[in-house]
């Protein structure tokens, strides 16, 4: 007669945020123009929030605009900051457009195509969270 006890297992969560896709956009524009162009476009409602994305660091702290509509469907965030910059693998990259909610690559497809049809945007690419391993990644997630 053995006493065996019975293993209770827990599992305990990371705190990392789900895998999502996101848009890396290439524009001249300022991060305030492009989000008026993209409000025309999308007739959404783009606005400057006023919690920036603050990252310390050696140099400093910096700030990195990011504007929202009122239902956080998804975010702009200005990629650079003076010479700093957020994605340093994405270094090329101007904006970052980050979906609120899950979507699927379909979703920013989609999306990817509509902007692609605004004059003064260069370049739309699409990107998967889990296959760029940035410190500052987690920042995006809404």
């Amino acid at each position: 007669m053995s006493r065996e006890k019975k293993i209770t297992r827990h599992t305990i969560g990371t705190g990392e945020p789900q895998p999502f896709f996101f848009l890396g956009v290439v524009s001249a524009e300022p991060d305030y123009r492009l989000s008026v162009m993209i409000n025309r476009h999308l007739g959404t409602d783009l606005r400057k929030c006023n919690e920036d994305i603050t990252v310390a660091g050696q140099a400093g702290t910096q700030q990195f605009s990011r504007f929202s509509p009122e239902n956080r469907a998804f975010s702009l965030v200005s990629n650079r900051s003076g010479v700093n910059v957020l994605l340093r693998k994405l270094k090329n990259i101007d904006y970052l457009l980050v979906p609120g909610g899950v979507q699927g690559k379909k979703e920013a497809e989609e999306l990817a195509a509509s902007l692609r049809l605004i004059p003064e945007i260069t370049a739309v690419f699409i990107f998967d969270s889990r296959h760029n391993s940035d410190q500052n990644l987690s920042l995006l997630a809404l």
